[in-house]
């Protein structure tokens, strides 16, 4: 084979170079280095990224339009107000048509009250209440007549004063009763005593008749005495005790006849009222069947009905009110325990609302108002609730404006920090450390 001669490839001044580079290339590399280095530190310390609780919220509003609804159909036999007028709460707006005058209905409140209050004063004086057959009642015609009923049987057990009248004729007979038990005490006495002197009688006698002075008839005639006279003494007790038990009979009667009358007077009250309450509910369920009151006060506004003699059906708007003061829109957002010490008032909050895709519509951005101090269980759930009060109007980035209805949900996002990228590497290993030391 032939041999080929070597070729030199590098040169002395390469290889110098390849073997040991230059000092200049070593010190641009090492500075670069050391600033793609703080550069990193640097953005690490600057760059900061937000930390945020996600919880549910639920947005409500206070103070919105109240529209005016039927409960049933009907010609419309009073309409009150203008549109734009003024109204105050439960202002009667109309009166469907029906069976109960209006006047009538007045009344029967009046009325309903004063038994009401004449109930909670309570004691034993007359009820009063006037009769109102005759008048245009309608369907509370038959509450009010049981009401009326029940009154006037409780009149007359008040004014016939049984109870009382009674108690008086036995207190009359306590008097008599007592002179006599004074009268029986007094002959009482008298039978002690003179029991006393027979007995006195009787052992003088038989002392004398141990010596022979008296006879046996005139000893026996002596017991005898005695012995009338210590049965005298007993029946005198006896009848003296009978009277006193008389008397104690006769008070527990007029105590017992008290109680009976104050029995009778809760049993009437109580049926009373359970009267009351049945017409109360029957007036209720007509104030909700054909009047038409304004639920607050506000300003009234009419479209479709606006007079009287209008036909009108069930489920229909007969006006809307505007409530007086500003639309509050408020935010409750249901966070949980853990971490809820990060939450703070003044940190920003965006909320993205379930109807409205953020994607498309955007988020609203506000902030918090208030926390509560104490856990709530909702749902099964220990949460804190958190307050987010929007403006007036719900405007999002993109400058959308959601319209508020009494109630939204959605999911808010609360920004508790903004952590550096630093922080969020340093953290985790200050707590394996940590760990590390405590093991």
């Amino acid at each position: 084979m032939e041999n080929r001669p070597n070729i030199e490839l590098r040169s002395d001044e390469v290889t110098d170079i390849l073997r040991r580079p230059p000092g200049w290339i070593i010190r641009w590399g090492i500075t670069g280095i050391m600033i793609l280095i703080i550069f990193l530190l640097a953005g690490s310390l600057i760059f900061k990224y937000p930390d945020k609780i996600v919880a549910p919220i639920t947005i409500s509003s206070e103070n919105m339009p109240v529209k005016i609804l039927t409960r049933s159909s009907g010609r419309l036999t009073s309409f009150f107000v203008r549109d734009h007028e003024s109204v105050k709460k439960d202002q009667i707006i109309a009166v469907i048509e029906n069976t109960t005058d209006l006047d009538a209905y007045f009344q029967l409140s009046e009325r309903a009250d004063s038994v009401e209050a004449s109930l909670l004063r309570g004691g034993d004086s007359e009820i009063r209440l006037a009769s109102m057959f005759g008048t245009h009642l309608g369907e509370l015609q038959e509450d009010y007549t049981s009401l009326y009923s029940v009154i006037s049987e409780y009149n007359a057990f008040v004014k016939n004063n049984y109870h009382r009248r009674k108690a008086e004729r036995i207190r009359s007979q306590i008097k008599f009763q007592k002179m006599q038990v004074s009268a029986s005490s007094r002959q009482l006495a008298l039978s002690v005593e003179r029991s006393k002197l027979s007995r006195k009688n009787w052992e003088r006698d038989s002392t004398l008749y141990t010596q022979k002075a008296i006879s046996t008839s005139e000893l026996e005639r002596s017991r005898k005495e005695w012995l009338e006279a210590v049965n005298q003494y007993e029946n005198q007790y006896t009848s003296f005790n009978n009277l006193n038990i008389q008397v104690e009979q006769a008070e527990q009667t007029i105590f017992d006849l008290e109680e009976e009358r104050l029995k009778g007077i809760r049993d009437f009250h109580r049926s009373i009222k359970s009267k009351l309450d049945n017409l109360r509910s029957s007036a209720s369920a007509w104030e909700k069947s054909y009047l038409l009151k304004s639920p607050v006060e506000g300003r009234i506004s009419l479209s479709k009905f606006w007079d009287k003699n209008q036909n009108i059906g069930i489920g229909e708007v007969v006006a809307t009110v505007i409530p007086s003061g500003e639309t509050k829109v408020i935010g409750k957002i249901h966070i949980p325990v853990h971490g809820a010490g990060k939450v703070k008032i003044g940190q920003k909050v965006n909320v993205k609302i379930d109807n409205y895709p953020y994607l498309e519509y955007g988020m609203v951005t506000d902030s918090v108002e208030g926390i509560s101090e104490v856990p709530a269980v909702i749902d099964n759930k220990t949460v804190y609730i958190v307050t987010v009060q929007f403006p007036r109007k719900l405007v999002t980035g993109y400058k959308i404006e959601i319209p508020s209805s009494e109630e939204m949900t959605g999911v808010a996002e609360i920004i508790t920090t903004d952590i550096s990228v630093l922080k969020r590497i340093i953290y985790p290993i200050r707590h394996m450390l940590e760990r590390v030391t405590r093991s």
